[in-house]
């Protein structure tokens, strides 16, 4: 066997990452980007509700870190990328302790993005604090002047990168305030500047990126709008490139969480709102039928291939709360069906979660009068029923859903999962909990899922349509609570779309638009259907429902359960890249998540010779989407050129291009293919095959033929669910007629 220097090398790197685990961690491509906020709510800040997503998109990960705190070593962090500030102004940081931190970091070579201000108190006091300033720009290549144009109505504005804009020159007509900053350095690249042209002619960037990061001017990154006294942002430059830019993302292998087996992941979930409402449809009328068994027979038994997660309230089917037996009877009838998993809705559905953060339920007392349903009894402390309780926010009346007994964490999570076991057909469990309300659990609730070994899912309101027509409107993929992690709903619910439910009940058939707008130009969110069981309950609704669950059907999909969406979005934030040169790289603690992602790669293609545990590869968009084996632990992904645009491959080696199934433990030869596969609705896939010929397709032992012709292309088509692994194998059985 003749060794070619490449080979020699990729063994040789091979090797040496696997022997010398010790230097593991100094070898790992960096994938975290560290955020300063000046405390509050993290969720309530601009970099996680407009900045995350991008960033997310980039493959890279956001932590976030109050600056009262002490900052965080993060110069001999080998996974920390860069940092991202967003201040308007003195944010508190004590000026010398931060720049110091600062230049250390990027000194390390850590990449810094300043949107905004510096973040320090403007005043020349202390020289030394001014030295370290101008030290630490000096870094970025910028210069900030003690100089201010308001308003800049004699401003001419060059946009030096036409791409980087959202719209046509945006500032011709919407001129926000500036400063006057200088660039000094040589490797930096200006993408708008502001002209004066005044004696002297004075230039300043607006916006710049280089080496080592990226400065933004605030009121140029962002504008917020007015929809019915709510503010909905927009971004007016393209995050997406100046993060890419500032964090030199190119060459970052991406893990992704919109993909599996080469097409978009698709999941759904129900919450148990309304599950007890009376529907309103003709059909019904006078029948008492609960909304609830309507969407059973109406939105989920007829859609065996489309798997869905179903999530009572606890309290809405408790004989001790509200429940009947006829709610029971319907939350059996959804759970005995193979393609719907059982999830928990909370067990009296807390509205606003911080209101019980401290823990005191006598703060529900002044509310008590205001509830529809029976209350807890307080003791010793009367209900004064004249008494005016505060107003709740974001149109709550009441904290929670129903207040049978006083609020208790422990009773929100275990006790409802406990509640709901009894529901339960043999062998099924209650595999996910869906946050209710405003979606905003403190760390020790979500804590209490992970104690619980269930995952959690809901919140961001995710919309991508005319009223929301942004990528500001886009959540991230989650939210970091504490320690925890809060795994957001890929798409917002109906709710969002009727007012809380108060009209235009048709309007859940417009989320067709976010699920385009967020497959074209780009694919950043996997296809989600999310609502709640009173959609059952009007025709508007259910026919707005109905035409998304058709839509669905009619795409291009790999159908997942919720939970096994959870589960690859965790994967996301515990990914480990190893670089092993020579464009490789092995792939370690990446949980659930089965697709790396090579942004700008369209003459790029996997060098299946040298990988290992690569079931296939397909592009899209300009991007090379990698579908990793499931059942290897840490493959590896060796990259090659292609000549040829979407040229296949000229290997001998079979690999996959899509599939509805997810495919795993795949063994090949150049003739045979032997593999797992499981999934919803019928087993469409494309494979490329090594060579041309006739080849036998066997399904448990069930077998058909199939010839591959001149492209190499193998189209399968297995009918029903494959609900429990199949084992498929696909060989060479003769040539291709002429």
């Amino acid at each position: 066997m003749r060794l070619t220097i490449r080979h020699m090398l990729l063994v040789f790197g091979l090797t040496f990452c696997l022997c010398q685990s010790a230097f593991a961690a100094e070898l790992l491509v960096p994938r975290t980007i560290i955020a300063l906020y000046a405390g509050g709510n993290v969720q309530d800040s601009y970099i996680h509700t407009v900045a995350e997503m991008p960033l997310n998109h980039l493959g890279l990960t956001v932590e976030y870190h109050d600056i009262h705190q002490p900052l965080p070593d993060i110069a001999h962090r080998p996974d920390v990328r860069g940092v991202i500030t967003w201040f308007y102004g003195d944010s508190g940081l004590d000026a010398r302790t931060y720049l110091t931190w600062a230049l250390d970091a990027s000194e390390a070579g850590k990449k810094f993005v300043i949107i905004g201000r510096l973040g320090i108190a403007e005043n020349k006091q202390f020289y030394s604090d001014s030295v370290l300033a101008n030290r630490f720009l000096d870094r970025l290549g910028i210069k900030m002047l003690d100089r201010w144009v308001e308003p800049p109505l004699d401003t001419v504005y060059d946009y030096k990168t036409p791409e980087m804009f959202l719209t046509h020159a945006p500032y011709d007509w919407v001129r926000p305030t500036y400063q006057v900053i200088n660039v000094e350095g040589g490797q930096e690249q200006v993408h708008l500047t502001a002209h004066r042209d005044i004696a002297p002619a004075e230039d300043s960037a607006i916006i710049v990126t280089g080496p080592t990061g990226g400065y933004l001017d605030a009121a140029y990154a962002i504008r917020a709008n007015d929809r019915y006294g709510e503010e909905v942002t927009q971004w007016i430059i393209d995050p997406f490139l100046f993060f890419r830019l500032s964090y030199a993302t190119d060459d970052l292998p991406k893990p992704d969480t919109t993909t599996a087996a080469g097409r978009r992941l698709y999941y759904s979930n129900i919450d148990g709102d309304g599950w007890n409402n009376i529907t309103q449809l003709q059909e019904y009328r006078g029948k008492n039928m609960l909304s609830s068994e309507v969407i059973l027979e109406r939105a989920v038994r007829p859609y065996p291939d489309l798997p869905v997660m179903v999530a009572p309230i606890a309290a809405d089917v408790s004989l001790q709360w509200v429940g009947t037996e006829e709610s029971r009877r319907v939350a059996r009838n959804f759970w005995t069906l193979p393609w719907v998993e059982a999830g928990s809705h909370t067990f009296s559905h807390p509205f606003y979660w911080q209101f019980f953060e401290s823990g005191n339920p006598n703060l529900e007392i002044p509310y008590l009068p205001y509830y529809k349903s029976p209350t807890w009894k307080p003791k010793n402390i009367p209900i004064d029923i004249k008494s005016k309780a505060d107003p709740m926010p974001q149109g709550y009346t009441v904290p929670r859903g129903f207040a049978v007994e006083p609020f208790e964490i422990h009773k929100e999570i275990a006790g409802s999962l406990q509640e709901l076991a009894s529901l339960l057909p043999k062998g099924k469990k209650i595999e996910i909990l869906a946050w209710s309300g405003n979606c905003m659990p403190w760390e020790e609730a979500v804590h209490l899922t992970r104690e619980a070994k269930i995952q959690n899912l809901n919140g961001g309101d995710t919309r991508f349509d005319p009223e929301y027509p942004a990528y500001a409107s886009v959540a991230p993929i989650g939210r970091q609570v504490g320690k925890e992690r809060q795994i957001y709903a890929s798409t917002s619910n109906e709710n969002t779309y009727t007012d809380l439910w108060s009209e235009n009940f048709h309007a859940f058939r417009y989320l067709h638009k976010t699920i385009d707008n967020s497959e074209t130009p780009l694919r950043i969110k996997p296809f989600s259907i999310y609502y709640h069981m009173y959609s059952g309950e009007k025709e508007a609704s259910l026919s707005a429902l109905l035409s998304n669950i058709n839509y669905a059907r009619a795409s291009d999909i790999v159908p997942v359960t919720a939970s096994a969406f959870t589960h690859i979005a965790e994967g996301f934030y515990t990914t480990q890249l190893v670089p092993l040169g020579n464009n490789a790289w092995r792939v370690e603690n990446r949980g659930s998540l089965s697709t790396i992602r090579f942004d700008r790669s369209s003459f790029k293609a996997v060098d299946f010779e040298h990988s290992r545990g690569i079931v296939g590869e397909r592009h899209f968009q300009g991007s090379l989407y990698v579908y990793l084996d499931q059942a290897v632990d840490t493959p590896l992904i060796a990259l090659k050129d292609e000549a040829h645009y979407y040229a296949p491959s000229a290997e001998a080696t079979p690999y996959l291009i899509e599939s509805r199934w997810l495919i795993s433990n795949l063994a090949r030869s150049p003739d045979s293919i032997k593999f797992s596969a499981q999934g919803y609705g019928d087993g469409d896939m494309v494979w490329q095959m090594g060579a041309t010929g006739v080849y036998r397709v066997s399904v448990n032992g069930t077998s058909t033929t199939a010839t591959v012709s001149n492209n190499r292309l193998l189209e399968v088509s297995l009918k029903d669910n494959a609900l429990t692994p199949l084992t498929i194998t696909i060989a060479k059985s003769g040539n291709a007629p002429d």
